[in-house]
């Protein structure tokens, strides 16, 4: 690796108030939010399930994984610090590596293919349009539709991630909408997810995480 290539893969480390996902951990990959940053450490508000503090073992090194200007990033770490019994306060991380930029390719947008319908509001049967996910990320998704939709407008968007993610319904704008083929569902239509639920999005940010930790192992070991 050059020395300019090794430059353009270095990254901040996440900023207060920054949704990340520690993975690695038993139970994880768990989301929370920095409530602190400093030199090599970071305050970490402890991850809740059912309601409850998530007890993580301190001294075990696991990796926290970010985005940076919407470019995804990870920086390795391990808990020296934990919320005592009783206590809500936050985990503390000491940093172990440089934090570093994931390849956009892999990260950004993640390649799956998942049963979609969006429901346009102007058909006089009522039923959704039915579509495929051609990529999907914590901000949008490529849809693969048999027709067109009107790009500028809104539509509500229903997709079945299946697993813990189970169905997500979410409202999204239309960006874009491109006729590329011949094929049953010729139309590439662009989204972009409006006002997000948190809970949605930390489901949203889980899966999408699992995914992309899964082509990178798989990438890894053909390499």
């Amino acid at each position: 690796m050059t020395a300019a290539s090794a430059a353009s893969d270095t990254a901040p480390l996440p900023e207060r108030g920054g949704r990340v996902m520690l993975d690695g951990l038993p139970g994880g990959p768990w989301s929370t939010v920095v409530v602190g940053v400093a030199a090599d450490t970071l305050a970490l508000a402890a991850p809740r399930l059912g309601g409850r503090v998530v007890r993580l073992p301190l001294r075990r090194a696991f990796v926290v994984a970010y985005t940076h200007r919407e470019i995804p990033c990870e920086v390795d770490a391990e808990l020296v610090e934990g919320p005592g019994p009783g206590s809500t306060g936050p985990y503390v991380a000491r940093v172990t590596g440089a934090p570093r930029r994931i390849q956009r390719r892999r990260a950004v947008r993640v390649p799956v293919h998942l049963m979609a319908q969006a429901d346009l509001g102007d058909d006089v049967d009522g039923a959704p349009l039915r579509a495929v996910t051609e990529n999907l990320s914590a901000g949008g998704a490529l849809l693969r539709a048999a027709r067109p939709i009107d790009a500028g407008g809104h539509v509500e968007i229903t997709i079945q991630c299946g697993g813990e993610a189970g169905t997500l319904e979410l409202t999204a704008n239309v960006v874009r909408c491109d006729h590329t083929s011949s094929d049953a569902r010729p139309w590439r239509v662009a989204l972009a997810f409006l006002d997000m639920p948190a809970t949605d999005e930390d489901r949203l940010v889980r899966f999408l995480f699992e995914r992309q930790r899964e082509l990178r192992a798989r990438d890894t070991g053909l390499s």
